[in-house]
């Protein structure tokens, strides 16, 4: 798989995974939805390992996101 493809495949992964994390605030911990969205992420996590070697590709941006910065415009 090139880059540009896996790149294309992990950004379109980015809001489901971003509202299974969210999600996962709103119901209870160790239950079985809460067992099986948690797995989800994980697998999308991994996911960006195997096809970038960087599992915590999704991290970076919603720790940006979260501060208000863009590192791609050159915020800090």
């Amino acid at each position: 798989m090139t880059r540009e493809v896996a790149d294309r495949l992990l950004e379109s992964l980015r809001p489901t995974r971003h509202l299974l994390t969210r999600t996962l605030a709103d119901i209870p911990i160790g239950g079985p939805e809460y067992r099986q969205v948690d797995r989800v992420v994980q697998e999308i996590d991994g996911l960006a390992k195997i096809l970038i070697g960087d599992e915590t590709h999704y991290y970076r941006e919603s720790h940006h996101l979260a501060q208000g910065t863009d590192p791609e415009r050159g915020d800090r």
